[in-house]
């Protein structure tokens, strides 16, 4: 078995760690590798996966829009963000679904079991999947506003116009899923922090925490990294790729080993 993640830059993704310790634990023969590929790339990767040459798939930024065309079918989540993470054959055709969205939310009502007011930071495919599994009143902004009303329209959310600071008083939840303090630029953040009592949340693991969840926790508030997520989504993948679930706490254990080399 073969198995990769696409995305264009790639060398920061920490999946290849997180597949290879799954595989062997679970006694698999196989292999997982980074693909840097470029959107005009896409088709190879396409043929790769219809000739065997590769089982699987995992998507990341900036292809979750861009490979839809190219696959047989949706699942119904992948269908309703119109993002896809995950690219895996069966029955000869190739699948694409969306995980993020169940990784995250799963992650997330494990630290908050309720909240209703969700602010959403972006609007790329990351968002999309997010979107699509928040329960309650979602907010979205971006720093394009004509994309930030697309995604809002689509599902029903409401668009906060970019400013250089927000009132974040009225929200529970407020999630990152920029690419803004991410691996090398890690001293950037895509808001200033205002009073609020929300749960700060960022998508990104690596680094952990980012300038944003550090500043986050200075103020006293709740904070949830990437890491959670992160493994989270992958073992949704990793189960449609081998029909086997994976250990979590053996996922967990490995990002936050890989994170503390970094």
């Amino acid at each position: 078995m073969r198995f990769a993640v696409i995305g264009h830059p790639i060398a920061h993704s920490l999946s290849p760690e997180l597949h290879t310790a799954w595989l062997e634990a679970a006694g698999l023969f196989g292999c997982y590798d980074l693909i840097d590929v470029t959107e005009q790339q896409l088709p190879q990767i396409i043929t790769k996966l219809r000739t065997h040459q590769l089982d699987g798939i995992n998507v990341t930024i900036p292809h979750k829009t861009a490979i839809i065309p190219y696959l047989d079918r949706l699942e119904p989540a992948a269908q309703k963000a119109g993002a896809v993470n995950t690219v895996y054959r069966q029955d000869g055709q190739l699948i694409g679904a969306n995980t993020d969205g169940i990784g995250f939310v799963r992650a997330l009502i494990e630290r908050r079991p309720s909240f209703q007011k969700t602010l959403v930071l972006g609007a790329g495919g990351a968002a999309r999947g997010i979107i699509a599994a928040l329960p309650g009143d979602v907010t979205i902004t971006n720093r394009t506003e004509e994309r930030s009303k697309a995604v809002a329209d689509e599902f029903g959310a409401t668009v906060l116009p970019w400013q250089e600071t927000f009132d974040l008083t009225s929200y529970d939840v407020i999630i990152n899923t920029t690419s803004v303090g991410m691996a090398p630029h890690i001293e950037a953040r895509p808001i200033e922090l205002t009073e609020t009592h929300a749960l700060i949340c960022d998508i990104i693991y690596r680094p952990t925490p980012t300038r944003l969840l550090r500043e986050a926790t200075e103020k006293g508030l709740d904070t949830l990294d990437g890491v959670p997520m992160f493994v989270l989504q992958a073992a949704e993948a990793f189960e449609r790729f081998t029909g086997q679930a994976p250990d979590l706490a053996l996922g967990e254990q490995v990002i936050r080993k890989q994170l503390e080399e970094f």
